[in-house]
């Protein structure tokens, strides 16, 4: 127990030694989340509240279960506490029950794509590159959300779907797949969270034996958990309430692809009597910085406090087109280099992946080095594409693939109605997600924040007019 309360400010002491569960602590952006949800194991460790060889720590990327575990073993706890994301916890739990059954393991699709491809091969249908990928995403969408092939046509409609096919189109292609898989005997990573939850509520006595072998449960970035993966949690938990959550509702990006914000931003609900506690102070950004992010936000949505030098006024550029956008971002991020600027403390972010093709072009003019970030939040996948994390390089990613990593100078690209927010956008409930997710954007910034539109965007042949987004106003005025 001696050093662990090491460093820590008053909040972050109280969420490591909270007695008792189920506890979320809710950490904005740049409160030291991961420093506090370490430390919150190491220590109910030292007290004995838990046994560090019968507690799962669980994430959503294999990086950021790397992370947790290299910070467990500097407190001492090097290979007692397991660390896993939600999909290889339920792959090690089917491994363990097929093994003691005696059952042949089905074979684990990599790659949804070729499966897809069959099934609409079966179908009859041909499908181009972005149609195959958009029917991936809609199956994932609905598995996310336990919603079968024979009950998507309904939830398109419900939830304002809009894929490639219609969606009566989409739930026979869907069921198609799903036949194709088991003649095949297949299983994506989806169906390890299913199968998993399935012998769970099947067999009373194997449950128990799972919830022996995990008795105290730890989640990171809970505001993206989704429909599928909560029921999972709820199941490995049964009767006991051994469960410490840690996320940001302000962060919550993802419900677009199955995760439901509802489950943290309501967390007393689902869990009578929980402790809910609040990280606010921000080590992160300067004041100027966390008053632009504040100000996309609802009134009273965000509350953090700066503990940061003050900085410099976040900058709004208007270019005339999107080329010369790019253009003008190189050559900013060449200006600033200099002999005590790393290229890799600099990033280009945008709304979307098909912006970041121009961007990179501009860059490799410029003999920029840099490397395209993927949005790994939701898989099991590492975050970066090629181009080592050890490489000197400008970072260029999307909003979603910036999640959870931060840098000195960040550029904003694109910030125009249509892209920010998203023109498919419609709800307020989706507009809210537009603004969590420039907020986002926003707070990857530590010292300085440059944005940027276009008056003129190219959408394929087409060129655009284009307006600034109404977000710009007020990140100039709160700045």
């Amino acid at each position: 127990m001696e050093g662990l309360m090491d460093g820590l400010n008053e909040r972050q002491r109280a969420a490591v030694a909270a007695p008792g569960t189920p506890l979320c602590i809710r950490a904005g952006a740049g409160t030291g989340k991961t420093r506090v949800l370490t430390r919150r194991i190491a220590y109910q460790a030292s007290t004995g509240a838990i046994d560090p060889n019968h507690t799962l720590a669980l994430t959503f990327t294999r990086k950021a279960g790397n992370e947790l575990r290299d910070r467990l073993a500097e407190l001492g706890l090097r290979s007692s506490v397991n660390t896993s994301t939600f999909h290889s916890a339920a792959y090690a739990q089917l491994r363990t029950r097929w093994a003691e059954r005696g059952i042949r393991p089905p074979e684990l699709a990599q790659d949804k794509r070729g499966l897809v491809a069959r099934a609409a091969k079966l179908a009859g249908l041909r499908l181009a590159k972005a149609e195959l990928l958009d029917v991936v995403t809609e199956i994932e969408w609905a598995k996310a959300r336990r919603i079968p092939p024979d009950g998507y046509g309904q939830a398109a409609v419900q939830f304002r779907r809009t894929p490639a096919l219609d969606p009566a189109a989409m739930g026979d292609l869907y069921q198609r797949y799903e036949s194709e898989k088991t003649r095949r005997r297949v299983v994506d990573f989806d169906d390890l969270l299913n199968l998993a939850l399935r012998d769970l509520n099947g067999d009373a006595d194997y449950a128990e034996a799972r919830r022996w072998r995990f008795q105290h449960l730890f989640v990171d970035e809970f505001q993206d958990v989704n429909r599928l993966q909560f029921d999972l949690l709820r199941a490995w938990l049964g009767e006991r309430n051994h469960l410490c959550a840690v996320g940001d509702p302000n962060q919550a990006i993802y419900s677009w692809n199955g995760a439901e914000a509802d489950y943290i931003e309501r967390f007393g609900n689902w869990f009578p009597g929980a402790a809910v506690l609040d990280l606010v102070d921000n080590y992160r950004s300067t004041p100027q910085i966390l008053a632009a992010g504040r100000a996309i936000l609802p009134a009273g949505a965000n509350s953090l406090v700066a503990h940061h030098l003050d900085g410099p006024r976040p900058t709004v550029t208007t270019h005339a087109d999107d080329t010369d956008e790019a253009a003008a971002i190189a050559r900013a991020l060449r200006d600033a280099k200099g002999p005590e600027t790393a290229w890799s403390s600099m990033a280009v972010l945008a709304r979307t992946n098909a912006q970041t093709a121009k961007l990179t072009v501009a860059l490799r003019q410029g003999e920029i080095p840099y490397r395209v970030r993927i949005d790994a939040s939701r898989t099991d996948d590492d975050p970066a594409e090629g181009l080592s994390d050890s490489a000197d390089a400008v970072d260029v990613a999307t909003f979603h693939a910036a999640k959870g990593l931060e840098w000195p100078v960040v550029h904003l690209a694109g910030l125009e109605q249509g892209l920010v927010p998203i023109s498919r956008a419609q709800t307020s409930a989706e507009v809210a997600e537009e603004q969590r997710l420039l907020y986002v954007a926003i707070t990857r910034a530590e010292r300085e924040l440059h944005c940027h539109w276009a008056a003129e965007r190219a959408f394929g042949d087409r060129k655009v007019s284009r307006s600034p987004s109404p977000y710009l106003n007020a990140i100039l005025s709160a700045a």
